[in-house]
């Protein structure tokens, strides 16, 4: 009987930490808000995703773009990576399917290999029909400029990181199959048993 309670316990553990999903899905209210987006984010874009390269625990989509609305790079395509992959999903990452149109709200993740993330998670992605919102409160913050747009690349050049803006987390503690194996040794060692 004990031997029974052991595995449900060690069970039910195991599935607890394998549920990342509500973990990771901590967003404050404020990400929804274009402006708290606009802070956030190292550059806007308009694209079209036109490649999907889905890994373990990773997705690469490759967007080619249309038009910079802040803070531009002289680059026909970008890659931008969610945390969701083959075996892995995180609810808060963005969804993207094949030749959709896409405003998105970005991070650097590696700009010079032209790698980004959606910046605050899935809330950094628009439909291309908000442009003319995200246009009016660039405006607003004073972040416009002619420049911005894909025709004048060459003159874009790295804006500051912005004080407003929260701290980037790469990843959830606690998740994944690491903490899985750690938990099922800590039952052992609490339990006295010794492992195989």
């Amino acid at each position: 009987m004990r031997k029974l309670n052991m595995l449900l316990i060690l069970s039910a553990l195991s599935l607890l930490l394998l549920a990342s999903g509500p973990a990771a899905a901590e967003l404050i209210e404020e990400a929804s808000e274009i402006p708290y987006q606009i802070n956030a984010s190292d550059r806007i874009v308009i694209g079209t995703v036109s490649g999907i390269d889905i890994n373990y625990d990773h997705t690469i989509f490759k967007i080619t773009v249309e038009e910079w609305l802040y803070n531009p790079l002289p680059t026909e395509t970008i890659k931008v990576r969610t945390e969701t992959g083959k075996y892995v999903w995180t609810e808060d990452q963005a969804e993207f399917t094949q030749n959709e149109s896409v405003l998105l709200m970005l991070r650097d993740e590696e700009p010079d290999e032209q790698l980004f993330s959606v910046s605050v998670g899935f809330p950094g992605k628009h439909p291309t029909s908000d442009r003319d919102a995200v246009i009016e409160e660039l405006k607003i913050q004073g972040k416009w400029q002619d420049e911005n747009r894909i025709e004048n690349t060459e003159t874009a050049s790295e804006q500051p990181a912005d004080s407003n803006s929260p701290s980037d987390t790469k990843s959830t503690p606690f998740t994944g199959i690491l903490w899985v194996v750690m938990a099922v040794i800590g039952a052992f060692v609490c339990t006295g048993k010794k492992i195989p």
